[in-house]
């Protein structure tokens, strides 16, 4: 089964989304290079006034219609949005060629998620008009079928199977793909309906017209086959929203009123393919040219409206633009949700996008540099870190094992001064915190040091020790400063 949408006078309709208030409105769509402009498209309005396809600027313009340049851009825009659409009906999809903006469906196997081919059509074509484009939609078994039904039937219409010729049988031979000489052939015998072209002999046909004569019969007769050439499916391509400010914007909570139109738009469109957004960038427009681009990356890809714009508020808030906003451009990026199975004996995690927000508030106030998830780098200094972007780990269930927990060093910063009596230049006892420890067992000294050809020059001689006071046991790790001729404690042993 084949679903094909057309929406009729496609380029005047790309041109009346652009421009809304010209709906009712009679108005054409020029083309070329003065003085050689000539008629592209023009509305239902402008025809009813004598306004035709090809004619100079100048007729048009006797006729009392608005005139507007052709604008590809803009074409482009309203095309990716019926593409978009037309995704979410069905996998596999066909743009034809000489028909601007009429996409093939292929439904077969659709029926358990939309209902029957009525039920589809009605929900495509009601997309489609919320999209703001007219339309009209067909459905039947033969590809050739339901194209030339959607040019030639206004709403929607379903064959039933079996019965493609009878459903082609009634419309003008103008919907099908004649050429000129042919369609005056036609019109010279009397032809005027597909249904008295399919009643004329196939071998006739052929004798007179050749193989065009064999193809067109065939398409009369709704017996055509057709080889589908599916487009690829992209749904990034249309995860984009820009609006033009009526004026200049210089407060972030009025921007934040049209950010959140915005990101609720694009979120419609990524749960409509099960996804979330996994990052957004905002693009301002400021006043005198300049562009402000920020990057809003979560940890986690999002569903929620209102976490997303609390992460691009924040970002604004410390990035805030150098002028007054004219424009604003979202661009998405989705991936699939985030989704963890919770076991009954794993501890509750706090919500992502919670934590999300909490990272930003922190990053707003201490720095970009400050607030993440510490990563060791290979390094020779002590401790060495830097501050990657934090990203929680997905929850795993932890398995019970036999072998050994492993002992982890708790450093302590900044590091606790102590006292060392020493005996054969070895630590015998340690006084912490007016605490006298024996120590019972001692190994070391381990010597480091580095940066040696810098200010930053370090060195340290260290000791890991098992400590005895009143019954009390500590495992510790203490070292020797011998530019400050200081003990401290470096850290405790879990």
């Amino acid at each position: 089964m084949y679903a094909v949408l057309h929406p009729p006078n496609f380029f005047a309709q790309a041109a009346a989304l652009e421009n809304p208030e010209l709906r009712k409105r009679p108005f054409a769509v020029f083309d070329g290079q003065a003085p050689r402009e000539f008629v592209f498209a023009a509305n239902k309005a402008a025809r009813t006034r004598g306004v035709e396809v090809g004619m100079s600027r100048l007729q048009a313009e006797a006729c009392d219609v608005t005139m507007l340049r052709r604008d590809v851009a803009g074409e482009d825009t309203a095309q990716g949005r019926l593409h978009e659409i037309v995704c979410r009906f069905s996998p596999r999809m066909e743009l034809v060629a000489d028909r601007p903006g009429t996409y093939a469906l292929d439904i077969c196997g659709m029926n358990t998620i939309f209902g029957d081919a009525t039920q589809l059509a009605a929900k495509l074509r009601q997309s489609v008009m919320a999209a703001g484009f007219l339309a009209n939609v067909a459905v039947a078994g033969n590809f050739h079928v339901a194209a030339c039904l959607a040019w030639g039937r206004v709403g929607v219409s379903v064959v039933p199977p079996g019965c493609d010729a009878e459903a082609i049988g009634a419309l003008p031979l103008s919907v099908l793909p004649l050429e000129p000489e042919h369609a005056e052939t036609f019109k010279a015998w009397g032809i005027r309906t597909c249904g008295e072209l399919a009643a004329l002999a196939e071998t006739d046909l052929i004798s007179r017209l050749g193989q065009s004569g064999k193809k067109l019969h065939a398409l009369a007769c709704g017996t055509l086959p057709h080889l589908m050439m599916p487009l690829e499916a992209s749904f990034e391509s249309g995860l984009t929203e820009q609006m033009e400010l009526d004026c200049p914007v210089d407060d972030l909570q009025r921007l934040l009123f049209v950010l959140s139109r915005m990101t609720t738009a694009l979120l419609d469109r990524v749960r409509a393919k099960a996804r979330a957004i996994a990052s957004i960038q905002v693009v301002l427009l400021l006043d005198g040219g300049a562009r402000h681009e920020r990057l809003v990356r979560p940890a986690l890809p999002l569903q929620d409206t209102p976490t997303l714009l609390k992460l691009m508020q924040l970002d604004l808030e410390a990035h805030p633009p150098s002028a007054a906003i004219l424009a604003v451009e979202l661009r998405a990026q989705s991936a699939p949700p985030y989704r963890a199975q919770h076991g009954l004996f794993l501890p509750q995690a706090p919500e992502p996008g919670q934590t999300e927000v909490l990272v930003a508030k922190l990053r707003k106030l201490l720095g970009e540099d400050r607030v993440g998830s510490p990563e060791l780098v290979d390094d020779h200094r002590p401790n060495a870190f830097r501050m990657a972007p934090f990203m929680p780990p997905a929850p795993r269930r932890v398995e019970p094992s036999l072998l050994p927990v492993p002992v982890a060093l708790r450093v302590n910063r900044p590091p606790q001064v102590i006292n060392v009596q020493l005996v054969n230049e070895r630590p015998v006892r340690v006084y912490w915190n007016s605490i006298a420890y024996t120590i019972r067992e001692a190994a070391g000294p381990e010597l480091l040091s580095g940066q040696w050809w810098d200010k930053a020059e370090w060195s340290r001689a260290e000791w890991d020790v098992r400590l005895m006071a009143d019954g009390i046991e500590r495992l510790c790790r203490i070292a020797f400063d011998p530019g400050s001729r200081c003990w401290y404690v470096q850290g405790t042993y879990d």
